[in-house]
């Protein structure tokens, strides 16, 4: 079933709304960086997860994060995950803290390097409903690309967790 664009752009305009931007520093350096304190402090700002009193880890388990990119992001789990845990997908735009990529937390999140891009980055989200750690699944591959001054989310997002 299609989406409409404008309920798709709706979505990631929804999405990507976050606490005031935190940049880079000056002088900083090109790269992935996935110890960068802009990740830290992102985490950190996100609320707790529903049911849970564990706070979001500002240690990033993967991404590209790279504070000259035009959109690169980090992925977080929660203190104390285990392999099913939520995870959110920190998103940045030349290191500056966009928000999340998707409104909710999902299970088996992972960034695809290879197909990201200085613009683009490439989300799997392994579908996690009926499915265990270690058991292959349904993936569902998500592209989010910077447009002029806002980040759209290219395919349908992934089935809710």
């Amino acid at each position: 079933m299609m989406r409409s664009l404008s309920a798709v752009t709706a979505t990631v305009l929804a999405l990507v709304a976050a606490p005031p931007a935190v940049a880079a520093p000056p002088g900083s350096q090109c790269g992935v960086n996935l110890s960068a304190p802009q990740i830290a402090q992102a985490a950190r700002s996100l609320p707790p997860y529903p049911g849970l009193s564990a706070a979001w880890d500002p240690n990033a388990y993967g991404g590209n994060f790279d504070p000259c990119a035009a959109l690169s992001a980090a992925l977080v789990t929660l203190d104390g995950a285990t392999g099913s845990s939520p995870d959110h997908a920190l998103f940045f735009h030349d290191g500056e803290y966009l928000g999340t990529a998707t409104s909710q937390a999902y299970p088996f999140t992972s960034i695809d390097t290879d197909r990201s891009t200085d613009g683009m980055v490439v989300l799997s989200y392994k579908d996690g409903r009926n499915v265990c750690t270690a058991c292959p699944g349904p993936i569902h591959v998500v592209r989010y690309q910077w447009q002029d001054d806002h980040v759209q989310m290219l395919d349908p997002a992934p089935p809710g967790p």
